[in-house]
C-alpha cells in the first residue's frame, strides 16, 4: 500500500514539473514574420527614365492588345493542364483550412445500441446517448493551427494566381516567337527567290559566253544553304506551334493565329517604386509560408503544455423502444488534463525542427525577393540594349539593301564578281533577320518585365 501511495505521488510531481516546464518553454520562439529583410529593396529604378512608360495598367494582355492574343490566353487559361492542377491544389489547401478551424470547435456524436442475451431467460436492451467532447484553447495552440491552415490557404490562393501571370506571359512570348518566326520563314523565301533569280541570270551569261561555269556553282551552292537552313526553320516553327497547343491544352498541330501585321508590345509602366515589387503573387505567397510556418512553429511548442478537455454524455436505456424514450436520462461531465512526460524531448525535436523550417520559410522569402530585385534590372538593361541594337540593325539594314542593288548592277555590267554580289545578298537578309530577331527578343523581354513587376491577367 506505501508503494502505491509513493507513486501517485511521484507521478504527480512529476506532472506537475511537466506543467511547469512547458509553461515557461513555451515563450522561446523567433517569429520571422516579423523579422527585418536582408534584401536591399530599392526605392526608385536608376536606369528607367530613357524609356519610361506613363500609362499604368496591372494587365499584360494590354501591353499587347491584339486579339488573337486574348483568345489564345483564355483558351489556355481555360484548359492548361498544369494550371488546372494548381487549382485543384487550391481546394484542397481550402478545405484543410477549413478542417483546421472547425478543430477549435465541440465535437458532438450519437450512437444507438441495442442487444438481445440469454442467462437463464432473454432479455433485450436498448441504449441511446449522445457524446459531446471539447478541447479548451487555453493556450491557442488550435487557434495558432487554424492560422497556419489559413496562411497556407493563401499562399496556394497566390501560386495560382502567380500561376496564371505566368502562363500569360508564356502564351504571349510563344505567340511573339510563331509569328516573327513566321516572318523571318517569309524573308528566308524572298532570299530563295532573289538566289534562283540571280543563277537564272547568270546561266543565261554562261550560255553567252559572258561568265564562267564557276559562277553559276557558286550561286547554287548559296541557294541551296539557304534553303537548307528554311527547312531547319519551318521545323523549329511546327515545334513551336505544337508547344503552344500544349500550353492551350490542345494536340493540334495547326495555329491560325499567324498575323502578318505590324505587332507592338507596350512598355510597362516602370517609372515606379521599387515597393511595387511586393505586390508580385510569388513573394507574397512565401511571406504566407512564413506567417504559417511561425504557426506551425508555435503549435509546436504548445504541445508541451497541458491540454484541458471537458468531455459530457447523456443516455436513455430500456428493454423496449417505448422503455426507451420514457426512461430517465444518465449524464456524467468529465473535466481533463493531460500533459507530456516521458515524450517531451521528442515534442521539443519536433518544435526545434518545426522553427527551423520557419528559418527556411524565411530565407526562400529572402532568395525570391532578391532574384525578383535581379529580373527587373536585367530586363531594364535589357531593353535599353535590344533598343540600341534594333536602332544599328535598322540602318545596317537600309545601307546592305542598298548595297546589295549596287552589286546587281555592278555585276550586271561585269564590273564585279559573283562572290561579291552573293555576300551583298547574305548580309541583307542576314540583317533583315536579326532585326526581326531583336524587335521580337525586345517585346518578349517586355512580357518579361511587366510579369517580373507584379502584372497579371
Amino acid at each position: 500500500m506505501f508503494y502505491n501511495k509513493s507513486s501517485i505521488k511521484i507521478v504527480f510531481a512529476a506532472g506537475l514539473v511537466a506543467l511547469l516546464a512547458g509553461c515557461s518553454s513555451s515563450g522561446s520562439q523567433q517569429e520571422y514574420a516579423n523579422k527585418k529583410n536582408e534584401v536591399t529593396v530599392p526605392k526608385k529604378w536608376q536606369s528607367t527614365k530613357a524609356f519610361a512608360n506613363g500609362d499604368f495598367t496591372d494587365q499584360l494582355l494590354q501591353l499587347v492588345n491584339h486579339e488573337s492574343v486574348t483568345k489564345l490566353v483564355h483558351e489556355a487559361l481555360a484548359a492548361n493542364y498544369d494550371l488546372r492542377s494548381t487549382a485543384t491544389r487550391l481546394k484542397q489547401s481550402r478545405l484543410l483550412e477549413h478542417q483546421a478551424e472547425i478543430k477549435s470547435e465541440p465535437s458532438l456524436t450519437t450512437s444507438y445500441q441495442a442487444s438481445r442475451a440469454k442467462q437463464g431467460s432473454i432479455t433485450n436492451s436498448q441504449t441511446l446517448s449522445v457524446n459531446m467532447s471539447w478541447e479548451l484553447d487555453v493556450w491557442g495552440r488550435l487557434a495558432d493551427a487554424s492560422d497556419a491552415a489559413s496562411a497556407t490557404s493563401k499562399a496556394s490562393e497566390l501560386d495560382y494566381l502567380y500561376a496564371r501571370n505566368s502562363l500569360t506571359a508564356r502564351v504571349i512570348q510563344a505567340w511573339l516567337d510563331i509569328n516573327y518566326r513566321a516572318q523571318i520563314i517569309a524573308v528566308e523565301e524572298q532570299w530563295v527567290t532573289s538566289l534562283v533569280h540571280t543563277e537564272e541570270i547568270i546561266l543565261e551569261q554562261v550560255l553567252d559566253g559572258e561568265k564562267e561555269q564557276a559562277d553559276l556553282d557558286a550561286a547554287k551552292a548559296s541557294t541551296e544553304k539557304v534553303r537548307a537552313t528554311l527547312i531547319s526553320r519551318k521545323q523549329s516553327q511546327a515545334i513551336a506551334i505544337r508547344n503552344l497547343n500544349v500550353l492551350r491544352g490542345q494536340s493540334e498541330d495547326e495555329h491560325s493565329e499567324i498575323t502578318f501585321e505590324p505587332i507592338s508590345v507596350s512598355t510597362p509602366p516602370i517609372a515606379v517604386l521599387g515597393d511595387v515589387i511586393g505586390s508580385r503573387p510569388d513573394l507574397i505567397a512565401a511571406y504566407q509560408r512564413i506567417i504559417a510556418a511561425d504557426k506551425n512553429t508555435s503549435v509546436a511548442y504548445k504541445e508541451l503544455l497541458p491540454k484541458f478537455t471537458l468531455t459530457a454524455s447523456a443516455s436513455r436505456t430500456g428493454k423496449t423502444m417505448n422503455q426507451l424514450l420514457d426512461s430517465s436520462s444518465a449524464w456524467n461531465l468529465i473535466g481533463g488534463i493531460t500533459a507530456p512526460i516521458f515524450n517531451r524531448d521528442t515534442l521539443k525535436n519536433s518544435a526545434k525542427i518545426s522553427e527551423l523550417d520557419a528559418k527556411l520559410a524565411y530565407l526562400n522569402y529572402q532568395k525570391r525577393l532578391l532574384n525578383a530585385l535581379t529580373e527587373v534590372e536585367n530586363a531594364f538593361d535589357k531593353e535599353v540594349s535590344l533598343k540600341s541594337q534594333e536602332y544599328h540593325l535598322s540602318k545596317a539594314y537600309q545601307h546592305s539593301f542598298a548595297s546589295m542593288r549596287n552589286y546587281q548592277h555592278l555585276y550586271q555590267d561585269g564590273a564585279s564578281g559573283v562572290l561579291t554580289l552573293l555576300v551583298a545578298k547574305q548580309s541583307t537578309f542576314q540583317t533583315k533577320i536579326q532585326l526581326l530577331e531583336t524587335e521580337q527578343a525586345r517585346f518578349s523581354n517586355r512580357i518579361t518585365l511587366g510579369l517580373a513587376l507584379g502584372m497579371g491577367v
